[in-house]
């Protein structure tokens, strides 16, 4: 019964809103798996006797290290512990990472079903591991339990600390001058320094002995990273800690603070017995680090016997300090890394194909030979005999596919992850993408999930407050703490907690801005009525009782956001901590059960409800942890902690379990696992190998290169020799991935004007001529087959024959039969450009008069189609640009005569509406500004007489009905008689032509609107302006057009106007090509364009 599995009766609302009262849950157990058959070399090591001696087990890819690995620790963790400290164990399995770890503890548990026993052994992460031994030594001194700081919490303490040294806070590092302020400012000089400290603290230097090892090599930069690292360590082990709470260290730090502490029990706790291990086994020994070395020194004193497991051509933990070369070191005497260890090699590769096993050969060959090559020489099962070798017609062995674009490959690669699931029945999370770096992922993964494979990616993708799950609560929280403004109230409106989309925000915001007009005088300016707006909506979020009074229409978003930011403010006043607050404001947003039913509904909706889910896991983590470790930080105390990480950071928190999808990752997120299938993806020159040099600014290489005695400080090391390194490093990554592989290998790159391929696609037996694909076929799905079948119809309708005609056929009859079955896309009736226009009237009609304004008469005459898409929506959002030459626009309606200093001052007083700071943006937008107001004041200067400002108009010529409102009306004393002037300020910096300026589609309307009486009656033109603020040497630059009736053509302005109103009521609408295409907003729409005839036609 257990072994299958266990139904449990779940009463209440157990773990928060997740789960429905009454729901019987059923927890299976693994399979057992049987005992495991090993080879001699294997069985050698396994049955090895304690008490012999360190044994170094070397290996390649594929001989089973792992598999050793458990069956030593299993065959040793049942003898007697050598210690009676509750940490003590006969045996101790290690490994380099969390995640690689879990997967040993689950290997150990099904083994353990299998033979029904049990054992006492303890299967941990070197980190993990240190951390326990640090923990209780804490414990026996009865001191407060220590902490780990996290990868962002240490980013954001360096952070912190180099604004502190700009600021002249603190000790001054005196950094090189070649390294200068605005170095020290940037993300990727943090990230190097980081890896500086990184290195220094796991090869064991204090500041001092740093700053002595930077003047003896001549790097000025460590003797500053010292400063640095002094300042880092009080802050992180001394300070910022109640005096209820232990010591925080980093990762890095934490395995010597073990070290220290395994060498000093004795001394320090003499009445309590050590933690003492009979065996210690150490798998993917090659990604061990020099402090993980120590470590190991310090239990081998205390007479633990080591098993080490590795091969050095397989590191792929380099980038977080593993040292490959611990693998060949472990069987000498030396004084770090030297074990004096008995070497035995595993002789036989099960994993794979021999075709695999030939390609990882060739890519292990190319790597520099760092502690023996035996073992590269290891046959395949299936060559010596002791395997059948593959079976089945499943493709096998390595496949190369040269693209076209990143597209095409990623459709390649769909279809072949899609053909393995459906016609080979492999499961997906059998399958696997690995991608040089996670920079790669994001697109990728997009491309992948719209071809219809499921994807996930393991570990955090961002940092934790750009999860678009996590950004809501963060500003809620901001709110709840510190207030709210504009933007941040339009942004939790528009998020899963208000749940408003842009649509039902705009009529928001067009109700209040009514309210708000209504209670301000007659007359006021936009940027007033805008911010009075702004100022109701505050007050709405502000007050759940005001939202409820909101219209219908507008209520639900409005009231909801209220309400969770009530339910907030109500825990921070009570004093909850970050995670009661944020409890609060998740209780009442109401998103955990419609959140839960997206994500049992599977499909893309589902992952993403599990990956919003798992984000505020994440974030409840991160909450709780911060209530643990700071007393009365508080809710604010998070925000501003969060805010000021920039990396993701992984998490212990619960996440969703997706067992069927295919995994996108790293080389080095693949060690220890294997799948039947690894697509390598984006093999491109630069990219994979990245063959740039590493740490050239502050020289973390560098450092553990001298640490470790292979380089003299001071030494120069040829370029060559350092680009080799890097080039090793690679190798190994590229082996590890391919190595992965039980069955098959897909390896892809693209070959365009700006990628080629890398010279690992060759070493992988690819050739850019011959393994070119042209043609990827559509997705292997319905969506792909209706596209596969309607492009058959089209090629084959002109073709004539039986053939042809045959496959036409065959084409519809399938087509027919989806489209019965409601596949989209399959019914003619759907396809563009087949159906009937929904409508062929006229958008107005006969004889109805046609609504023109001024300001589109050009563009309907120039292109009718883009006047018609504009007026339906395809419109651009205002730009910097046109916002300021808004502003300059209401300062000129509200002094029309003003002076220099008026105007300067209006400016003064409308700037901040703008929003724009005090950034170098802001001050090239100032500067502008006031060079037009200067050109304004120049020309108001010259009009002195009677002038209206934004004066509305309405006229009726013809069918048109010409309505607007113009810029500003000059009236002028020409011979007794008074004429009307019309003048249109720009704010653009390019004037249009004198000649372009004569015939003005919008001055031209504006005068026909004057003499047919739209200014409360007849009146005269004196002509038109186009007075340009952007340009001019003293004032502006202004252009002239005379009335109509003084032209050549006297009617041509009327002609125009009856043309543009024809057009408008017209039921089509063509598309012209004018010097304005280059810059229209509806090319894309357009059939004249080649990015619109895509769409079009």
């Amino acid at each position: 019964m257990f072994a299958d599995g266990v139904t449990a009766w779940v009463p209440g609302d157990v773990g928060g809103a997740c789960f429905d009262r009454g729901v019987q849950v059923r927890l299976s157990l693994p399979a057992a798996q049987r005992p495991v058959d090993l080879d001699a070399d294997q069985r050698r090591v396994v049955t090895r006797p304690a008490g012999a001696g360190h044994v170094l087990v070397v290996g390649a890819p594929g001989s089973g290290k792992t598999t050793t690995a458990v069956e030593t620790f299993l065959a040793r963790a049942g003898g007697p512990s050598p210690g009676t400290h509750p940490l003590s164990a006969p045996a101790l399995f290690l490994a380099p990472s969390r995640r690689a770890a879990d997967r040993v503890r689950e290997i150990v548990g099904t083994r353990l079903l299998g033979s029904g026993g049990s054992t006492r052994g303890l299967v941990r992460s070197v980190a993990s591991f240190a951390y326990a031994v640090v923990h209780a030594r804490a414990t026996a001194l009865r001191q407060p339990p220590p902490t780990l700081v996290t990868g962002p919490q240490q980013d954001a303490i360096l952070a912190e600390l180099l604004a502190g040294h700009a600021e002249g806070l603190g000790r001054d590092p005196r950094w090189p001058a070649a390294i200068g302020p605005q170095t020290r400012a940037q993300d990727a000089f943090r990230r190097e320094l980081r890896d500086l400290l990184t290195r220094a603290v796991e090869l064991g230097l204090s500041p001092a002995e740093l700053s002595a090892l930077g003047r003896r090599a001549g790097r000025p930069e460590w003797e500053s990273a010292a400063v640095v690292l002094e300042e880092y360590i009080d802050v992180t082990v001394l300070g910022e800690s109640p005096a209820d709470r232990g010591a925080r260290y980093d990762v890095a730090a934490v395995v010597d603070v073990a070290t220290e502490a395994l060498r000093r029990w004795r001394t320090d706790l003499p009445d309590l017995s050590p933690p003492r291990w009979g065996t210690v086994v150490v798998d993917d020994y090659q990604d061990a680090t020099l402090a993980t070395a120590r470590l190991l020194h310090a239990l081998a004193d205390d007479g633990a016997e080591l098993v080490l497991l590795g091969d050095p051509d397989a590191g792929v933990q380099g980038f977080r300090g593993g040292s490959p070369a611990l693998v060949g070191r472990a069987v000498t005497d030396e004084a770090l890394g030297g074990f004096g260890a008995q070497r035995e090699v595993l002789g036989t590769v099960w994993r794979g194909t021999p075709a695999l096993r030939e390609v990882t050969r060739r890519v292990t060959e190319e790597v520099s030979v760092v502690g023996g090559a035996r073992h590269r020489t290891a046959p395949h099962a299936a060559q010596t005999g002791a395997s059948p070798g593959p079976r089945g017609r499943a493709p096998q062995g390595v496949e190369t596919a040269v693209l076209r674009s990143a597209g095409q490959e990623a459709a390649h690669i769909a279809r072949r992850l899609r053909e393995e699931h459906l016609h080979e029945g492999t499961p997906w999370s059998q399958m696997v993408v690995v991608v040089r770096s996670t920079a790669q992922v994001a697109g990728l993964r997009r491309m992948l999930r719209e071809a219809g494979v499921p994807v996930t990616q393991e570990g955090a993708r961002v940092a934790l407050r750009e999860e678009p799950a996590v950004r809501p609560f963060l500003t809620a929280l901001q709110a709840v703490t510190g207030g709210l403004d504009a933007e941040a109230a339009v942004s939790l409106l528009c998020s899963p907690l208000g749940g408003m989309d842009a649509v039902s925000l705009r009529g928001l915001r067009r109700a209040l801005r009514g309210t708000a007009a209504a209670e301000l005088p007659e007359g006021s300016a936009p940027a007033a009525v805008r911010a009075a707006t702004d100022e109701l909506l505050l007050e709405l979020l502000a007050d759940p009782v005001r939202a409820e009074h909101l219209p219908t229409a507008h209520r639900r978003g409005p009231l909801r956001v209220a309400r969770v930011l009530a339910a907030g403010r109500e825990a921070h006043r009570r004093g909850g901590g970050a995670a009661e607050v944020l409890w609060a404001l998740w209780d009442a947003a109401g998103l955990a059960e419609p959140w839960r039913q997206r994500a049992l509904a599977g499909g893309p909706q589902g992952e993403r409800a599990d990956a919003d889910l798992d984000a505020l896991m994440a974030l409840f983590r991160a909450a709780e942890q911060l209530d643990e470790r700071q007393t009365g930080a508080g809710a604010a105390g998070f925000v501003a902690e969060l805010l000021a990480q920039d990396i993701a950071a992984d998490t212990l928190a619960a996440q969703a379990q997706r067992t069927e999808s295919v995994a996108i990752l790293t080389p080095a997120g693949t060690g220890g696992g294997q799948w039947e299938v690894v697509v390598l993806a984006g093999l491109q020159e630069d990219v994979w190998p990245d063959l740039r040099l590493r740490d050239t600014l502050l020289g973390a290489g560098e450092l553990a290169e001298i640490a470790a005695g292979r380089r003299e400080p001071g030494a120069a090391v040829p370029r060559g020799q350092a680009r080799r390194a890097v080039l090793d490093d690679e190798l190994r990554m590229l082996a590890v991935a391919v190595s992965r592989a039980t069955r098959r290998v897909v390896a892809t790159a693209v070959l365009d004007l700006d990628d080629r391929p890398s010279s690992f696609l060759e070493l992988l037996g690819g050739d850019a001529e011959q393994h070119t694909v042209d043609h990827v076929p559509p997705a292997l799905d319905l969506r792909g087959l209706v596209a596969e079948l309607r492009a058959a119809i089209e090629e084959d309708v002109t073709a004539e024959g039986p053939g042809p005609a045959a496959r036409r056929e065959a084409a519809a009859a399938l087509l027919a039969r989806l489209a019965a079955e409601e596949v989209p896309g399959a019914d003619p009736g759907e396809w563009h450009g087949l159906a009937a226009p929904s409508s062929t009237a006229p958008l107005v009609a006969p004889q109805e008069p046609v609504r023109v304004s001024p300001s589109a008469v050009e563009t309907a005459d120039r292109c009718p189609l883009r006047w018609a898409l504009q007026t339906a929506g395809g419109r651009r959002e205002d730009s910097l640009d046109q916002s300021l030459g808004n502003l300059v626009h209401e300062i000129a309606a509200a002094h029309p005569h003003g002076t220099l200093e008026e105007l300067r001052a209006a400016l003064d007083a409308r700037w901040a509406s703008l929003g724009l700071g005090d950034g170098w943006v802001g001050r090239r937008q100032r500067a502008e500004a006031e060079r037009m107001v200067e050109r304004l004041a120049h020309y108001l200067a010259g009009v002195p007489g009677e002038v209206e400002v934004e004066r509305s108009f309405q006229a009726d010529v013809g069918r048109a009905r010409l309505v607007g409102r113009i810029d500003r009306v000059e009236r002028l004393i020409d011979d007794g008689e008074e004429r009307v002037r019309v003048v249109d300020l720009k704010t653009s910096k390019n004037p249009v032509s004198e000649e372009e300026a004569r015939t003005n589609a919008q001055l031209a309307t504006y005068q026909v609107a004057v003499e047919a009486g739209g200014l409360d009656g007849p009146a005269t033109p004196a002509g038109a302006r186009l007075v340009y603020l952007g340009t001019g040497s003293t004032g502006p630059t202004t252009r002239q057009q005379v009335p109509p009736r003084e032209a050549q053509d006297p009617q041509w302005a009327h002609d125009l106007v009856a043309r543009v109103a024809e057009t408008m009521a017209g039921a089509h609408f063509e598309a012209r090509l004018n010097p304005g295409c280059d810059h229209c907003p509806v090319r894309r729409s357009c059939p004249l364009q080649d990015e619109g005839r895509r769409v079009t036609q």
